[in-house]
Order: structure tokens, then C-alpha cells, then sequence
């Protein structure tokens, strides 16, 4: 697996005028997030996602991690800030892992575990609300959409569908992204984003349910504390050591 090393700043700047026209098509805008599990106060996680110039930042609270999604060059680029190395994996590769867990969990004899590759979910939506809603037997979301312009919203979903799979071949014990992709697919059609996703999840019929709230707070304009994030992570780049992407996971 090829690392990212300082010779991406010069593949960056002659990549020619596809990179500068997807940055010049592209908004600039930051979105914090915070996912908390039911019953605690605390949030289970947080962190901001912002979008700078054509590249998406995704910064990790804790663990201190930062995951840059270059879609120019087909890829996402992972920092372990505590550990200063950095990796990247192909979307091709990512893809191709996805694609094979789809195969495996399509021939599962258990209907819980196939139903994951392939999920169907009935879809209501209110618009006086503008709360969205997938049901099964299985997993349900209830979500509160947020009106944006067309060009957020697009970057969004394109964003949030492929980190869904990258996040799945980062994690591999975590749930397969195939029911978030349909909810991303379903939240495009009202050309909004996520405020707020409740998730519940029974996919074992003996156990109790998990039930998950995510929180999403767009900003439409950047400050300076944002352009510095980037510009820290851009030197971070230049500096930490570069490793496969086996080695990077087996680290975490």
C-alpha cells in the first residue's frame, strides 16, 4: 500500500486544471459533529468536518486523528496525531473490500446478517417538519433534515456515502455501511443535510436495542481557526512518517 509522503505536494501542484476546477466548483463550509449513546449525557464522540478547497478534513476529537478525503486523487489520507504517521488507502481499495463483504454477507443464513447487505426500509417523509424516516424490523432512523444550497448539499452526501465505506474497512467490527448509504441516498432526494440522526438498531432479536443519536451543526463560512486546522494538518503532511495501511490499523 503506497504511503503519502512529501512528494504529494508536488503531485498536487501539477496535477493540471481537473484539481483546479473541482476546487473551484466545490463550497467551502465546516460541520460539527457530536454522537451520543442513549442514556449517557456525555457525547460518545465528537468532531468537526471541514471543507476546504476541494479536499474534506475530518477531525477525531479522541482519538486525536484527522482523515483527509482527496477525491482529485482517489483517496483518503489518515494522521494519527499521538503517533505522528500517517497512511492512505485508494477509494478503489476501499471499494473493493466493501464490495466482498457485500458478496459474503449476501450468502449469510442468518436474515439479520443478510438483510445488512442488501437492507429495504419503508421511507415517509414530513415535510411541515422536514423529518425523514426509514423503518424495518430491523434498524429504524428518524432524521431532521436542514434546508442548504445544492452545491453543500451534493458535496455532503458524496462525502458522507464514500466515508461510510472507508470508515467500515478502518473499523472492520463495526456495522457495514450499506443501511447509512441508503439513508444517504434518501436524505439527497429532499436535497437537504443531516441535523440530527436517531438510529435504533435491533438487529439481535434476544438482545435490547441500540439506540444512537448523531448531531450535525452546519456552518456556511469558514474562520480563521478553521484555515488553521488545515494549514496545521498540511504541515503534519510534510512531517510524520509514512506507513502501510495494515500497519496503521494494527496501531490504532
Amino acid at each position: 500500500m503506497p504511503t503519502y509522503r512529501v512528494l504529494t505536494a508536488v503531485l498536487i501542484l501539477f496535477s493540471g486544471t481537473a484539481l483546479v476546477t473541482e476546487a473551484a466548483q466545490s463550497a467551502d463550509f465546516r460541520v460539527d459533529n457530536a454522537v451520543f449513546v442513549d442514556g449517557q449525557s456525555q457525547s460518545q464522540s465528537q468532531g468537526v468536518t471541514i471543507f476546504h478547497e476541494g479536499l474534506v478534513y475530518d477531525f477525531l476529537n479522541e482519538p486525536a486523528e484527522v482523515i483527509v478525503f482527496d477525491k482529485a486523487h482517489r483517496r483518503f489520507m489518515l494522521l494519527d496525531i499521538s503517533r505522528h504517521v500517517q497512511s492512505e488507502i485508494t477509494i478503489d481499495d476501499v471499494q473493493a473490500f466493501v464490495n466482498r463483504v457485500k458478496q459474503r454477507l449476501s450468502g449469510h443464513p442468518n436474515p439479520n446478517v443478510k438483510w445488512l447487505a442488501d437492507p429495504t426500509f419503508e421511507e415517509s417523509f414530513n415535510r411541515e417538519n422536514s423529518e425523514l424516516t426509514l423503518k424495518s424490523t430491523s434498524m429504524t432512523y428518524l432524521v431532521q433534515l436542514q434546508a442548504t444550497v445544492p452545491a453543500v448539499a451534493a458535496q455532503y452526501h458524496e462525502f458522507s456515502d464514500w466515508y461510510a465505506q472507508f470508515n467500515f474497512a478502518l473499523n472492520q467490527a463495526s456495522r457495514p455501511p450499506f443501511p447509512r448509504m441508503m439513508l444517504n441516498e434518501a436524505i439527497d432526494r429532499y436535497k437537504g443535510v443531516a441535523k440530527e440522526v436517531h438510529l435504533t438498531a435491533a438487529l439481535n432479536p434476544k438482545g435490547a436495542p441500540t439506540k444512537i443519536t448523531s448531531r450535525h451543526q452546519l456552518a456556511m463560512q469558514l474562520d480563521s481557526a478553521d484555515v488553521n486546522r488545515v494549514d496545521e494538518v498540511r504541515a503534519y503532511l510534510r512531517s510524520f512518517q509514512g506507513v502501510s495501511f495494515r500497519e496503521y490499523r494494527q496501531g490504532k
